[in-house]
């Protein structure tokens, strides 16, 4: 897997944003020497550790047996774990790696 642009033109910013996710994982992991077949399996655990971390930065659900529960903003932290996972996701998208759907940012989830 290579993380090098295979083309002269500008890329965009979710591709840039992925490249440099793939680049953090594939530093962590020895998914490097493992060849190009294992480029979507890559892919999908650099999509899944961005929406892990999403996940992990937002709060429990509220207990239904505190009474009614006042909506709140997502932290600033967990909103920007929200927009890279998206731009991860679409960035991997550009670059032709195939995700499963649930790693796909969904119409809900756009606006972040």
């Amino acid at each position: 897997m290579t993380t090098e642009p295979e083309h002269g033109g500008p890329e965009s910013a979710d591709v840039q944003e992925a490249r440099a996710a793939i680049d953090a994982y594939l530093s962590r992991t020895s998914a490097r020497s493992a060849g190009a077949e294992a480029d979507d399996h890559v892919a999908e655990c650099v999509a899944r550790e961005a929406w892990d971390a999403v996940q992990d930065a937002t709060p429990p659900p509220p207990d239904p047996g505190a009474g009614p529960v006042e909506k709140t903003e997502p932290s600033p932290q967990r909103a920007e774990l929200h927009r890279k996972a998206v731009a991860i996701a679409r960035g991997l998208r550009e670059l032709g790696y195939h995700l499963d759907e649930t790693l796909l940012p969904g119409p809900d989830m756009a606006a972040g």
